[in-house]
């Protein structure tokens, strides 16, 4: 097959772009790091609280997990808005900067300029490549800070949905399966429904007058044994690799469609 001129040189243009973007991330706390954060967080939750209205189902199950010993958390959810997070996710942090969570960004979206990776930076986004695979910095971080008990939040579809009802896209990827298979995180689902209303796609601004409605799953706590038997429902086997990592995210995305036929208002 032949590949068009024009072709390779967007394509060279992207992967230069995302080197680039990665380039900017200076990952380290700095000094200034939770003010910045304090202010995201204050701004989001004027958003979310005050122009407009959250709904929080199971909250009990967020608030379960927080005493855990070490182990690590990974949320997941869906996502339907550039801004999910930290709209969202800023409503379920308790500071001090210490607890605020690591997410996994799009490398071009929150990195692609010197202000956007600093203040992204200083979020705790780690940048992420889409396409990129599992050998890239944000994923390792993202792993180590699991290891280390941190909480961590991930969008397991790679990026936003664009279905016009904001139904999820019909598979995750497989670096979520690999962060669980490495750190073997406590796991605890969210979907939410409505941040389509008041950040649609292409939108620069939020909107006002919206309501968002957010459910937390059951924690799920993913040891070894969870991950053989996840493995043995989807492949058939034990095994390793990037096998074993979609058959952790098959299972990761039958817990949220289950949420979504719960919650979405036009589920069958």
């Amino acid at each position: 097959m032949t590949v068009k001129a024009g072709t390779a040189d967007s394509a060279e243009r992207l992967r230069r772009a995302e080197e680039k973007a990665v380039a900017r991330w200076r990952p380290g706390q700095r000094w200034y790091h939770p003010m910045i954060a304090r202010t995201v967080i204050t701004a989001s939750k004027f958003v979310t609280r005050v122009m407009n209205r959250l709904d929080i189902e199971g909250r009990e199950h967020l608030d379960a997990v927080r005493e855990r010993s070490g182990r690590g958390l990974l949320t997941f959810s869906n996502h339907v808005s550039l801004f999910d997070d930290p709209l969202l996710t800023s409503n379920f942090v308790r500071m001090p900067y210490k607890n605020v969570r690591w997410v996994g960004a799009d490398a071009i979206n929150f990195f692609g300029t010197a202000p956007k990776a600093w203040l992204f930076t200083a979020g705790r986004a780690a940048p992420i490549v889409r396409g990129g695979g599992i050998d890239q910095p944000g994923m390792h971080l993202l792993r180590d800070r699991l290891l280390a008990g941190d909480w961590v939040h991930m969008f397991p579809e790679g990026g936003r949905t664009r279905n016009p009802e904001a139904r999820m896209m019909p598979d995750f990827k497989g670096g979520t399966g690999w962060l669980i298979a490495q750190a073997k995180p406590l796991v605890l689902p969210f979907y939410h429904y409505g941040m389509q209303n008041i950040l649609p796609v292409g939108s620069s601004r939020p909107r006002w007058g919206k309501r968002v409605r957010v459910v937390f799953g059951e924690p799920l706590d993913c040891n070894s044994e969870w991950i053989d038997d996840a493995c043995l429902r989807r492949a058939g086997d034990k095994t390793d690799g990037p096998k074993l990592w979609d058959a952790i995210a098959a299972e990761l995305y039958d817990m949220l469609a289950a949420m979504e036929r719960r919650v979405h208002p036009n589920a069958a």
